[in-house]
């Protein structure tokens, strides 16, 4: 089983490969982050800010970087290193790609109203308690400004369209069911929600949806993908 330092030494960049075309969930993936730029994009003037919070490998900053001013923040250096090689392979201008290295449960070294647009991709599900994240997102917006932000579906069902995300030993199957589609070896560090739950995390957090896209299955999404202003708590 994975422990929590997993992410903050690396060794989680050996699992996060959303774009590997083994990957069952490939085609979602793709389609969640160009929704995410393109949401970006349709409503910043360029030389806008955007801070993508657990960004990763730099999926949608590196995209970004051409038009806006992107702080990328991650808790793995591996992960920046990777970001920084992609923003010199694509010739982002110098000073649009800022990399910091940060644990997004920790308060966030941002004055109040400091981003036009905040991501925070792929991120919820390793934080044992999001809602100190999102609240530390809303502050770091501008009172315009706009949160994109997912969560993967407790409700295991979309796993049946999707039967390769199970492996291939039977014996992970009814563990990976019953947490909610995740695999055993990541239960102690990851965990899928609930849309109520999701979107109660939301509200405490004082973030009004304005926008959502869903992911998978009409009946059963993998994913909530959701776009939100600050709002009253």
């Amino acid at each position: 089983m994975m422990r929590r330092d997993a992410y903050r030494t690396g060794q989680y960049v050996e699992h996060f490969r959303p774009e590997d075309s083994r990957n069952p969930l490939r085609a979602l993936y793709a389609a969640k982050r160009a929704d995410v730029v393109a949401s970006v994009r349709s409503g910043l003037a360029k030389g806008g800010t955007v801070l993508d919070l657990g960004g990763g490998p730099g999926r949608m900053s590196v995209a970004l970087a051409d038009s806006y001013r992107v702080t990328l923040c991650d808790v793995s250096a591996d992960m920046l290193r990777i970001s920084e090689e992609a923003a010199r392979e694509r010739q982002v201008p110098p000073g649009n790609l800022v990399l910091r290295r940060l644990d997004a449960s920790e308060p966030l070294p941002f004055e109040a109203a400091s981003f036009d647009r905040a991501l925070c991709i792929d991120l919820l599900v390793h934080l044992a308690d999001p809602l100190p994240t999102l609240r530390e997102l809303r502050r770091v917006l501008k009172p315009e400004g706009q949160l994109l932000v997912d969560v993967s579906n407790a409700s295991p069902w979309w796993l049946l369209r999707y039967p390769r995300s199970l492996g291939r030993r039977p014996g992970r199957w009814l563990r990976t069911w019953q947490a909610g589609g995740v695999p055993p070896e990541w239960q102690a560090t990851v965990r899928h929600r609930r849309y109520d739950e999701y979107r109660e995390l939301l509200d405490r957090a004082g973030l009004r949806v304005v926008q959502e896209w869903r992911y998978g299955p009409r009946w059963c999404p993998a994913w909530f993908l959701s776009k939100c202003t600050p709002g009253g708590e």
